[in-house]
């Protein structure tokens, strides 16, 4: 049952996979095929190998199907009135994003001066006063657009994993309805805005904009230097809340809790990325990256890192069943199920050999290097760029991360009851926020800090991963075969 579940399961990634390519979406045809598929698999289900390979191409078909659905078009959605529409009204769907002067969220459409029932997603961008929020029922008058594609950024696809076809700039707004969305959602949003207040007063710039990066996931703030210096050094995982960054961040608090037993430690560091999750707004990036961070915890005290590895690919093959564009156009969704199937099954290798080694090099390093080994590929092939320095800056940074987090949130709480207080409490704040951003400037002004890869071969990636993948096959094969001998027993000795 478990190399039915794991053949399946990378049957739907590889059919998602090829959705670009080639799909199809006729229900019927879908339907037949699958049931030959299942009659073949029935009839040589005592030939294992025809039986596994039918069960893969079964996976792959609903993989694909399921890529297929997404690209019906629908009837009523509001982009097949682009340039027609000139008012529209619906829901503010998310918590409006500040881009300096401006602010940018997505309005669930309930209607048109086209027509009186239409549906579907319009990325907004208006000025950040007066300010709206979560929930608003609002009438937008202004122009309805189709995003279009550049030479080097295909907007339309990256807009597509969120369910976005259609843009309105800088449109008339008028609040119609104060709220009408979920009640709890609204809470979250609402407690996200205070925070996000409460840190802009209690700490200066850039410090409060790094702060509301690692508390908040909002970059918007941070000075474009700054950012740029982040990505030179390998740095920006910090403040782009993915499975990886979650994963550190829990990790350093378990090992500051090791005055407790493990379970205690693991349930805490659970309790505290659920609550991290919740802080955030709860949205389904950070909600998936979440999962993925406490995938790694499990397997860490679990040791049995083929169990989490299935439980990874479920949740992957969930997430992407759900959305099947974030496969292709979440480069989040990518870094953060390779850092983790990196840390999970390079991690354990390295400790293999550094079981005496410098606690701190297997606390910090190791799992920075095993995530960096999986990731640089998809770094190289959107971001054509790779960083040399990414080591030894994240060996320097990860540590303190956590205490960063710890008092920058007891700033922000303090401030939110205690304006007067709170800026006492970002003065304390301050000096891990400030060694953060100095450390990142620095090493990015090192020569060959970064180097520039110009490479769009997908060909070349999936070469680096089969060869990855078989290595780390070969290794784990071996070390079972190896444990199995230390714990046979021998031969009974003749009197």
């Amino acid at each position: 049952m478990r190399t039915v579940t794991i053949l399946l399961l990378l049957g739907v990634l590889i059919g998602v996979g090829v959705g670009p390519i080639f799909y199809f979406s006729d229900w019927l045809m879908g339907a037949w095929l699958l049931t030959g598929l299942l009659a073949i698999a029935l009839w040589f289900r005592r030939t294992p190998g025809v039986g596994l390979g039918v069960v893969l191409v079964i996976g792959m078909v609903c993989g694909n199907w399921r890529f297929g659905l997404t690209q019906l078009p629908v009837t009523n959605d509001i982009s097949r009135q682009a340039d027609q529409v000139s008012y529209l009204v619906g829901v503010v769907a998310s918590d409006p994003e500040p881009r300096g002067a401006d602010a940018q969220f997505i309005v669930a459409v309930q209607a048109s001066h086209v027509a009186a029932s239409v549906a579907g997603l319009v990325l907004v961008t208006t000025r950040a006063y007066p300010p709206l929020r979560y929930g608003n029922q609002v009438k937008l008058t202004g122009s309805l657009q189709v995003p279009t594609a550049s030479s080097d950024f295909d907007y339309p696809a990256y807009l597509s994993r969120f369910g976005v076809q259609s843009l309105m700039r800088y449109p008339q707004t008028q609040i119609l309805e104060d709220f009408v969305g979920n009640p709890i959602l609204g809470w979250l949003y609402g407690v996200k805005s205070r925070l996000l207040v409460a840190i802009n007063h209690s700490l200066p710039e850039p410090a409060a904009g790094l702060l509301a990066g690692l508390l908040l996931g909002i970059r918007s703030s941070l000075p474009a230097d700054l950012l740029d210096s982040f990505n030179t050094v390998g740095l920006t995982h910090i403040i782009a809340l993915s499975g990886f960054n979650i994963t550190i961040i829990a990790g350093a608090l378990m090992s500051w809790l090791m005055f407790l037993p493990v379970r205690w430690r693991m349930g805490l560091a659970i309790v505290a990325i659920m609550g991290f999750v919740m802080l955030t707004g709860a949205s389904p990036s950070i909600t998936r990256a979440a999962m993925m961070g406490i995938l790694v915890l499990v397997a860490g005290l679990t040791g049995r890192v083929q169990d989490v590895g299935v439980s990874l690919l479920v949740a992957a093959g969930a997430m992407v069943l759900h959305n099947p564009l974030v496969l292709h156009y979440d480069v989040g969704f990518q870094l953060s199920f390779l850092s983790t199937i990196g840390i999970i099954y390079l991690q354990p290798i390295a400790h293999y050999y550094l079981v005496r080694g410098w606690k701190f090099w297997r606390d910090h390093l190791i799992p920075t290097l095993s995530a960096l080994v999986f990731v640089t590929p998809v770094i190289v092939y959107h971001f054509e760029r790779v960083s040399l320095i990414a080591p030894l800056a994240n060996v320097l940074v990860l540590p303190v991360i956590p205490l960063t987090m710890g008092l920058g949130f007891l700033a922000a709480t303090v401030g939110w009851m205690n304006g007067t207080l709170g800026v006492y409490a970002g003065l304390v704040a301050w000096w891990p926020l400030q060694f953060i951003i100095g450390v990142a400037t620095y090493l990015s002004h090192w020569p060959w800090a970064t180097v520039a890869i110009q490479s769009h071969s997908l060909i070349g990636v999936a070469l680096y991963y089969l060869g990855l993948i078989g290595l780390l096959t070969i290794w784990y094969r071996r070390h079972v075969a190896n444990q199995a001998k230390i714990h046979r027993p021998g031969p009974a000795s003749h009197r």
